[in-house]
């Protein structure tokens, strides 16, 4: 190879390792090619930002009625503060699933907040101050909230099955396992078709769903309560056996990417001299 080739091969192999990596789509054809939807996916903060020091609209640009003062509520529970709700002011083509309106020196925040969303697209505005907008889509959804300890879950233990005292040794083995129990008893309520029933609302969904992994054949139910407090009911078809062992009943669920899964970061190839 002469001089000339040399040089052109180097600079191939210093462009490549100085080039960040792409962001390609995946196609059913097996070919990478880089679309606008994988360009627009956020990334990952540099900084760190605490929730409860972001302020943000939340406006539905497309999502069922009152979604705003929904998905307000559940951005509240995370610690952002809401300033206002309510439909978009900007009107227009809504996002497919959402999207966060930032100013000049927001995107550090926006990008926080966009990992709280599924599938969130960020848009600059020209507004000046620190706060953010959550523009709610049609296919609007937050990131589930991983489940918290244990020992930050709050339940009561309701006996709706036929066997005195089930419940009292339930609330033993919840105990030794870190769950605060806050209440013992029996329930007149007739579930006959699983082993237990966990009671919860939209804010303890989180905590239901730590309560939920120490047992086999568990029926979820939504009953819109305020709070975060847990009810295990023992149903017709309890039995021992319904009690996962402590070792799979601690292992976290995995939670979604807050950002699109067709989207993969994919390393530039180099070439040698």
């Amino acid at each position: 190879m002469g001089l000339t080739g040399r040089r052109v091969a180097g600079a191939t192999v210093a462009i490549a390792l100085t080039m960040p990596a792409l962001v390609a789509c995946t196609t059913g054809n097996h070919h990478d090619t880089a679309t606008e939807s994988c360009l627009n996916a956020p990334s990952t903060p540099t900084m760190k930002i605490a929730l409860n020091t972001i302020h943000a609209n939340v406006w539905n640009a497309g999502g069922k009625a009152g979604q705003a003062a929904s998905v307000a509520s559940q951005l509240t529970w995370r610690g952002v503060h809401v300033i206002d709700t309510g439909n978009d002011p900007k009107g227009g083509q809504p996002p497919k699933h959402a999207e966060i309106r930032y100013g000049a020196n927001g995107k550090q925040i926006a990008l926080t907040l966009a990992q709280q969303i599924k599938d969130a697209k960020l848009e600059q505005d020209d507004r000046t101050n620190p706060s953010v907008d959550v523009v709610i889509g049609e296919k609007f959804a937050l990131v589930p909230v991983p489940p918290p300890k244990p020992s930050k879950v709050t339940v009561n233990v309701l006996n709706a099955f036929v066997i005195p005292g089930t419940a009292g040794q339930l609330s033993a083995l919840l105990t030794k396992r870190g769950f605060h129990v806050a209440k013992v008893g029996n329930t007149s309520d007739f579930y006959p078709d699983h082993a237990v029933i966990i009671r919860y609302g939209t804010q303890g969904e989180p905590a239901a769903r730590r309560a939920a992994l120490q047992f086999k054949d568990v029926r979820m139910l939504n009953d819109h309560r305020k709070g975060t407090k847990v009810d295990v009911v023992i149903g017709s078809k309890w039995k021992d056996s319904a009690i996962v062992p402590v070792a799979k009943a601690t292992v976290p669920p995995k939670s979604p990417s807050p950002t699109s899964s067709k989207c993969a970061t994919t390393p530039t190839a180099s070439s040698s001299s």
